[in-house]
């Protein structure tokens, strides 16, 4: 393999276009894997810790560019180089096109919008504070999906939209619906009579989705970010969107998701969740302490999902995966693009640390580079190497559909998945995965399921039986 790079001075572009480009580059013939990042000290670490970037590069600034190329031979190598510049150029002509009519700060953007009554921010955590306090002073709500904002920022952020009745989610909100309108990486799902507020963004997604293939619909979904529920936050986002859904005459079911809680404030928000009077469903991963007379607990996003289907209407059952053979004894290995269904599947395969699990969408993985949901290079990367590990018998995925997620991430996983089948050398491999979208998701639920079925891989219907089925297959015995 021969690696290329070069560096473009003062050459600023946004994160989703490069990695927009990167994927394009990916795919021509003889190109291993394709970096392009913005010069600052964490785009650089990443890319020599990746081993993409060599030790005689000369020093870059934060608004340089930084491409790198592995590649068959020297000259597909420099090929993919001049095919970054001339994609990048083409981007940069059609911003340069619109640069006269897009305004440049969020004040700017407010009052050129009168109409609009939500910021959605996506800037670097050290700046996304700022443009939130901007957007609260427009009189905006504010869907924070940065992440690297400090726990002081996010609560001082907070209890200012508190106190001028706006709401923050976030930062690290990476979901939200709003009078059926997704933000982020909200699946494409019905209107209905259920509303949801969660911690978790990925959760969020899994229930949406389900609720809509059970045969329900979605009012609202309202994301706080992960950390709404720490005792230090106290819940400030989710008790408004608690309030909020309770006020809402087409929300008939409040469903309350998130990741591992505060005990106290798990207990007031749903203290606070039943007193509104409304049906209460809620699923708090790694939740034990009391709940509240009234609200119905599920363990799991599926059962969550289904629990609040009921109270609205009949269920339309799941598909259940087809049991698959007993296969050999060994370790699951579940790598994750969402945190919330990581730690689901981590809780229902138990084994201790016999079973290895990933969280790719932790921001340690995300710190200078586009979450894996939308570039899913990192992931697939360690699906081959879990190829060569002769401990693992079992792979476990997700892969997440959505408005801003990749266009094609069975596609995406489908070298990576050749790969690691090749480097096993003949020995048994089970692929366990499971799609959270909808049909009516720009990438195609059943689509996505067709293609994992042709890379042989066992998919499931929900995180809960992608887990369950993985562990069956690892204990050597048929699912249940």
């Amino acid at each position: 393999m021969r690696l290329a790079w070069a560096v473009r001075r003062n050459s600023y572009f946004d994160s989703i276009d490069l990695m927009r480009v990167a994927e394009q580059v990916r795919q021509l013939a003889g190109v291993a894997e394709v970096a392009v990042v913005m010069g600052t000290p964490a785009g650089r670490s990443m890319l020599e810790e990746a081993g993409m970037w060599p030790a005689e590069a000369p020093e870059s600034g934060p608004s340089d560019l930084l491409l790198s190329v592995r590649a068959s031979t020297e000259t597909v190598a420099n090929r993919a180089l001049a095919c970054v510049d001339e994609l990048l150029s083409t981007s940069r002509d059609t911003e340069q096109a619109r640069a006269d009519i897009l305004p440049r700060t969020t004040a700017g953007a407010a009052r050129k919008s009168a109409a609009a009554n939500v910021a959605l921010i996506a800037v670097p955590g050290a700046y996304a504070a700022v443009d939130a306090h901007q957007a609260l002073s427009a009189g905006l709500h504010v869907f924070l999906f940065s992440d690297g904002v400090s726990l002081d920022d996010e609560i001082a952020l907070k209890r200012r939209a508190r106190d001028r009745r706006l709401l923050v989610m976030g930062p690290e909100c990476g979901t939200a619906i709003i009078n059926g309108v997704g933000l982020g990486f909200a699946n494409r799902v019905r209107r209905g009579p259920i509303g949801v507020v969660g911690a978790s963004g990925t959760g969020i997604q899994e229930l949406t989705s389900l609720i809509h293939r059970m045969g329900s619909g979605v009012s609202h979904a309202i994301g706080t970010g992960g950390r709404d529920l720490h005792a230090a936050v106290g819940g400030l986002t989710t008790l408004q969107g608690v309030a909020a859904l309770g006020a809402d005459p087409d929300t008939r079911v409040v469903l309350v998701v998130s990741k591992p809680p505060s005990p106290a404030v798990a207990h007031a928000v749903l203290r606070a969740a039943v007193e509104m009077g409304k049906p209460v469903v809620a699923c708090l991963l790694g939740y034990d302490g009391v709940t509240p007379a009234g609200v119905r607990t599920a363990p799991t996003l599926e059962e969550a999902a289904t629990a609040a289907v009921k109270l609205t209407a009949g269920v339309r059952a799941l598909e259940r995966p087809r049991a698959p053979a007993p296969g050999a004894r060994g370790a699951i290995f579940g790598l994750y693009t969402g945190g919330t269904l990581c730690d689901e599947a981590r809780r229902i395969v138990g084994g201790g640390a016999r079973h290895r699990f990933v969280d790719f969408g932790a921001e340690e993985y995300t710190r200078g580079r586009p979450h894996p949901i939308i570039d899913p290079s990192r992931r697939n990367a360690a699906v081959v190497g879990a190829g060569e590990d002769p401990t693992v018998s079992v792979i476990l995925l997700d892969l997440v559909l959505g408005d801003c997620a990749h266009a094609d991430p069975a596609g995406a996983l489908r070298p990576a998945l050749a790969e690691a089948r090749a480097r096993r050398g003949g020995r048994d491999l089970a692929v366990v995965a499971h799609v959270v979208g909808t049909d009516q998701d720009r990438q195609g639920l059943e689509r996505q399921e067709d293609e994992l079925r042709k890379l042989g891989a066992i998919v499931c219907s929900s995180n809960r039986m992608a887990a369950e089925t993985a562990r069956a297959i690892a204990e050597g015995r048929h699912v249940a």
